[in-house]
């Protein structure tokens, strides 16, 4: 990589990632130039026609490599913006999406309806914590719990919480049971993608840990235990559930819930793209 103007640099960077069959090659070629830099998008922009700095050329040269093989550019990058604050990620957690910025939105508007004052909640399989951290950060009343079978995952995820200034319990064990008593409000971004489509996985999410990916056979190999646990935990009055699934997962995830919670109101959630990505669970 030579020390030529910033601006030739985006392009020629955006060139090789395009080459490499990446979509959105012209934003990440920016964003990994302004990561490598430790520029603000501001700084790049007032760069444009100035020279790259020699000293970061290397650094952003491994960069692009990496990407170019398609890994994902929030491993490279070390972060992603999830509900208004920065995460730290890394190739032991998924990713978080922003629909699953949703788990956070539906708890703190039942919350708020049923004017919980000092809610009780959990976050199941919580990975980079981004959940947990930002319901425990947008309502600083809550006692908030999160669970990983990773150590690894909650490695990250205390960092988040360090990092962020959150408060909670964290605990590493197979969903609910390292957890005691019953909870206002359980949420969870569990392993959901059947089995037989793992191989057809965009080559990014391929490189994310299939042990927070892999729903086994039918979808539902964690699916169906944590529906269970979460039966036992949930306070079986004024409460509720919301749980991340797969739009073809769906009608199998509603008759299950339907049979595990005969007495709640059980609902379908769509997200901003028009699919299936929540199943709701509220007790009256």
């Amino acid at each position: 990589m030579t020390n030529e103007l910033v601006s030739g640099l985006i392009r020629s960077i955006t060139l090789r990632l395009t080459d490499a069959g990446i979509e959105d090659a012209s934003i990440d070629a920016r964003i990994l130039l302004r990561s490598a830099f430790g520029w603000t998008a501001a700084e790049q922009l007032g760069n444009l026609l100035g020279s790259a700095p020699a000293e970061h050329l290397e650094r952003l040269e491994k960069m692009v490599v990496r990407r170019a093989t398609r890994e994902p550019l929030q491993y490279i990058t070390g972060s992603i913006e999830f509900f208004r604050h920065q995460f730290s990620v890394n190739e032991s957690v998924l990713i978080p999406r922003p629909e699953t910025e949703q788990l956070v939105v539906q708890t703190m508007a039942f919350v708020r309806e049923r004017k919980i004052e000092s809610p009780r909640i959990a976050d199941i399989c919580t990975g980079s914590g981004a959940i947990a951290v930002s319901l425990a950060l947008e309502m600083p009343a809550a006692e908030v719990h999160a669970t990983d079978i990773s150590a690894d995952a909650l490695t990250v995820a205390q960092q988040n919480t360090y990092d962020l200034n959150a408060e909670l319990h964290m605990y590493e064990g197979d969903l609910l049971e390292p957890l005691s008593g019953q909870f206002d409000v359980i949420v969870s971004n569990p392993p959901y993608i059947i089995a037989d489509a793992m191989h057809s996985l965009q080559p990014e999410v391929a490189r994310e840990p299939s042990l927070a990916l892999d729903g086994g056979n039918d979808g539902l190999n964690v699916i169906r235990p944590l529906l269970t646990a979460i039966a036992e935990k949930l306070k079986p009055t004024n409460s509720a559930a919301y749980i991340e699934i797969d739009p073809p997962i769906k009608d199998a995830v509603m008759k299950l819930a339907l049979e595990t919670f005969p007495h709640a109101g059980i609902s379908l959630l769509t997200d901003l793209a028009g699919l299936t990505r929540c199943l709701s669970i509220e007790h009256a």
